[in-house]
């Protein structure tokens, strides 16, 4: 290799939806920034572009590229995959040859199919912040990188799997440089937590043995977390910087160790620090912490426990080693309404081999939990194969036909069930029982969309009215007034 003039690095996030956002949020890209802080850190110049937000993006990435060392892309199973193939595509037709890298959840699982497209030049697994810096000095240095460790590249035909780099302490690691974004301030969202709040992650992996999860693939279930004093300073640089008063953390979990949930609030408070926050729980935590846990958590500004529950059937949560039980769920929304706080639940159905008794199962702790807490306030997903892992092998088992290359995996989605136990009238079903949960307990949200307006509260008085009668018989069939609502729906919304 020739030495390079430009010590630049191009990072690039793909687009993470074809049509729409599916959510109404706009989250900083924390894969990129993190693994660009070395890089900054180190010298280089780097250029970061989020196509979720940029729409000259594909312009962008050819003239940034021009005079760059490498582009890293970092991908997600999905949507994300198409937009970064095309992007990788973009920059061979305009004649670039340099070095693209990939790394994210998706490549991380399957390096070796990933590294046989013909837009990849090399796989960085799992953490990448040290792989990624190594590789681009090597790059400065005119020096070649194939026995970088950490990484899987195929060259001639021949793929390679180098040993697998030791996990570092992310402490070691510079700030996350929200700063380098194109403005920052598009990334502050108004929500529950706070009317300027941004995405955070101060931890990364999980402990937890999960079956339906990329996390045990990736990171091989170690959790390393920053110090305390490490996430009060952030929170503190985050709100001097761009006046931040809310906090959602994208930890895959937070709680792992009481005390340092508890002295980060502590710090929170003695600091003065005054900004709501959320942050994702396994149930069987919350039932183990001290009442002073949760009185410093609430006082330090916790909105809201973000748990993943995926089931009520303890049979599927035994399946999916979840290592939590329907009971564990329930306690977990008794303590935190009990303290002040809300929780919020995702459920998943679909589930390879689940049974309609299995589903029920989900439905009855789903309405429990509603109970509870006085409101509907959970989500209810499709399952998703995640490749790797028991769960996505009894899927192909169970007809699913598994995408056999990158290509494929671009057209997979992670959001719309689209299995061979799932057709049509599977999802209608669930998607009219969940509609019945949403308004025969209504939310603090639903309520104040229906204070909007004068015909979005004859809507949801209606829609209540109806699904809270439905839930109090268990009646479920004969759901002509969902149809009939669902449509007109959106001339609600618009008025």
């Amino acid at each position: 290799m020739t030495m390079t003039a430009r010590k630049k690095v191009v990072l690039l996030y793909p687009r993470n939806h074809f049509e729409k956002v599916y959510h109404p949020w706009t989250w900083a890209p924390l894969p990129i920034l993190a693994a660009s802080a070395p890089l900054f850190a180190e010298g280089f110049e780097v250029e970061l572009i989020d196509a979720n937000v940029d729409a000259g993006w594909r312009q962008r990435l050819v003239d940034s590229c021009r005079d760059s060392l490498l582009l890293g892309i970092s991908c997600m199973t999905g949507p994300q995959i198409h937009f970064a193939l095309e992007a990788a595509s973009i920059v061979r037709t305009a004649g670039l040859e340099l070095p693209i890298i990939w790394g994210g959840y998706h490549p991380s699982i399957l390096p070796e199919q990933t590294s046989r497209n013909k837009y990849v030049d090399a796989v960085v697994r799992g953490q990448g912040e040290v792989t990624l810096l190594e590789i681009a000095n090597l790059l400065n240095q005119g020096e070649d990188f194939n026995e970088v460790d950490g990484i899987t590249l195929t060259r001639e035909g021949n793929t390679v799997t180098n040993p697998s780099r030791p996990v570092e302490d992310i402490n070691k690691f510079p700030r996350l440089p929200y700063e380098k974004l194109d403005n920052p301030r598009q990334y502050l969202n108004n929500m529950h937590v706070g009317s300027r709040a941004i995405n955070y992650v101060s931890s990364q992996g999980c402990p937890a043995r999960c079956q339906f999860c990329a996390e045990p693939l990736v990171y091989g279930r170690r959790w390393k977390a920053y110090t305390p004093e490490r996430v009060l300073s952030d929170l503190e640089w985050l709100e001097s910087f761009l006046d931040v008063n809310g906090i959602m953390y994208f930890d895959s979990t937070y709680f792992v160790k009481e005390s340092r949930a508890r002295e980060i609030s502590q710090g929170m408070i003695d600091r003065g620090m005054k900004f709501g926050w959320a942050a994702n729980a396994r149930a069987p935590q919350l039932g183990r912490f001290s009442e002073d846990t949760f009185d410093i958590l609430k006082q330090s500004g916790l909105w809201a426990f973000l748990v993943g529950a995926e089931s009520g059937s303890e049979s599927q949560l035994t399946s999916m080693q979840k290592d939590i039980k329907p009971e564990d769920i329930l306690e977990a929304a008794r303590v935190a309404s009990n303290h002040g706080i809300k929780i919020s639940y995702s459920f998943i159905v679909g589930f390879p081999g689940e049974t309609d008794d299995e589903i029920e199962e989900t439905w009855e702790v789903m309405e429990q939990v509603s109970k509870i807490v006085g409101e509907y306030n959970s989500q209810l997903h499709f399952y998703a194969p995640t490749p790797g892992n028991a769960l996505y092998e009894k899927a192909v088992e169970l007809g699913l036909r598994g995408p056999e290359s990158l290509e494929e995996w671009a057209q997979f989605t992670t959001v719309k069930g689209r299995l061979p136990w799932m057709n049509n009238s599977f999802q209608n079903r669930m998607k009219q029982r969940e509609f019945f949960l949403v308004y025969g307990y209504p939310s603090e949200w639903v309520r104040r969309r229906a204070a909007r307006s004068k015909l979005r509260r004859v809507y949801v008085n209606v829609a209540t009215g109806i699904s809270s009668a439905r839930c109090r018989h268990h009646y479920w069939g004969l759901p002509l007034d969902w149809w009939l609502l669902r449509g007109i729906r959106g001339a609600v919304s618009e008025g």
